[in-house]
């Protein structure tokens, strides 16, 4: 049997059909509410999918029970829940010592630096005074963030010292660490390795604004380098160096970004073990032949996989681009009729009279999208420009009215 940790943003994913020679033997654990599709035998449905103990002791349950032979985890939250798992289950995967250093932007920064990879100065940070001492033997701007977020939730940018009292209290719990501010492109690199061997490497530009576009309300994606970019090979190369300079598993699918400075020097931003965001996979399926989600589930469930077919794929294919439009602070009142021309697999993923005001807004994270889509061209300097046109169109189709504003049409 396998046992799928189910966060409830894959909730959707066709499990059964990507893993069509187990559909009726997967086991779930997902939250309450969530439906995991078909091809389920048993579902543990847990009342906060963010408990640790919650998920674990229900998978705990259900291997209690069932015979599991593979643990499959897509979602950030689910790595080291699932890492845990396999280790006390003895199953085969990635185990926690890796896990953790995927995680762990403190540890992950400190492996990656005695690996010769670059990386900004960092701290682990229990305190306020940490930050506060920080800023004072690295002047200039800094980066608070969580040490296991994902989607640039909780990230703080600090300009000046007098604003550290506003993160007081969340420092407190040494879950958190402070580096600095590296100016420059931003870059992410998409990587399977299996078997100790490199698949496939996809090095890609975010957008201005890269993944903190949302918090001006931006739109922001992402685009493939050409191979012939001379970023291109560099960023391949310093991807494998830092994957070889973290704890190994047997296969990893890891979605890493990183700064290109002014001066052209490639920094370290962080790497997670697993396959990037929304709209990433809808880009890397044009590039892979298969959503990428699919592929690593197979490879972590130890079902064939064509790998020669991927990187062939891969080297034929187009340069593409994704992007994405994030919510405002309000109430959607008019959605896009048609998908704006030159757009492939536009998807709309909000609803007329959603609310994405008040406390939603302010959590939302840079994978909230309220539409996604992709471009494709041979050329870069085309494929930036129909990404600047489909995006100014999509932004045009959307009407949004203030948060707590009365509905239109409604009584008074």
């Amino acid at each position: 049997m396998i046992l799928v940790l189910l966060s409830p943003r894959n909730a959707g994913l066709p499990f059964a059909e990507w893993l069509r020679e187990k559909s009726g033997r997967l086991l779930a654990v997902t939250a309450e509410g969530v439906d995991p599709g078909p091809g389920f035998a048993e579902v543990e449905r847990v009342p906060d999918y963010t408990d640790d103990d919650a998920v674990l002791d229900a998978a705990r349950r259900m291997a209690g029970r069932h015979a599991v032979t593979r643990v499959l985890a897509l979602a950030e939250v689910d790595v080291e829940r699932a890492a845990a798992l396999r280790a006390e289950l003895g199953l085969p995967g990635q185990l926690p010592e890796s896990a953790r250093a995927y995680r762990d932007k403190v540890l992950m920064k400190e492996l990656a630096a005695e690996g010769g990879v670059a990386v900004p100065p960092f701290a682990a940070v229990a305190s306020a005074a940490d930050v506060e001492a920080f800023m004072a033997a690295h002047p200039g701007p800094v980066v608070v963030k969580p040490r296991g977020g994902s989607g640039s939730t909780g990230v703080a940018v600090l300009h000046d010292p007098a604003r550290i009292p506003e993160l007081a209290d969340r420092l407190t719990a040494g879950d958190h660490e402070v580096e600095g501010y590296v100016t420059g492109r931003m870059c992410h690199v998409d990587a399977l390795h299996v078997g100790g061997e490199p698949v496939v490497c996809v090095p890609s530009v975010y957008t201005d604004g890269g993944c903190l576009s949302h918090w001006t309300d931006s739109g922001n994606g992402s685009w493939t380098l050409p191979a012939d970019d001379p970023l291109y090979e560099r960023l391949v190369a310093e991807t494998w160096k830092l994957v070889g300079a973290l704890p190994a598993a047997p296969a990893l699918f890891v979605h890493a970004e990183f700064f290109v400075t002014d001066a052209g020097g490639i920094v370290l931003c962080e790497i997670a073990g697993r396959v990037g965001g929304t709209p990433i996979p809808a880009m890397l399926e044009a590039l892979l032949g298969l959503d990428p989600r699919h592929l690593w589930a197979r490879i972590e469930c130890g079902l064939p996989v064509d790998l020669d077919a991927v990187r062939a794929h891969a080297a034929a294919a187009p340069l593409v681009a994704n992007f994405g439009l994030p919510p405002r602070d309000g109430r959607i009142v008019r959605l896009p009729v048609e998908a704006p021309a030159g757009t492939r697999e536009f998807t709309v993923l909000a609803r007329l009279g959603e609310d994405w005001g008040g406390a939603r807004y302010a959590g939302r994270k840079s994978g909230d999208f309220i539409a996604t889509w992709l471009v494709e061209a041979q050329d870069a300097g085309e494929l930036l420009a129909l990404l600047d046109k489909t995006g100014a169109a999509a932004e045009a189709a959307f009407g949004w009215e203030p948060a707590g504003a009365e509905p239109e049409g409604a009584s008074r």
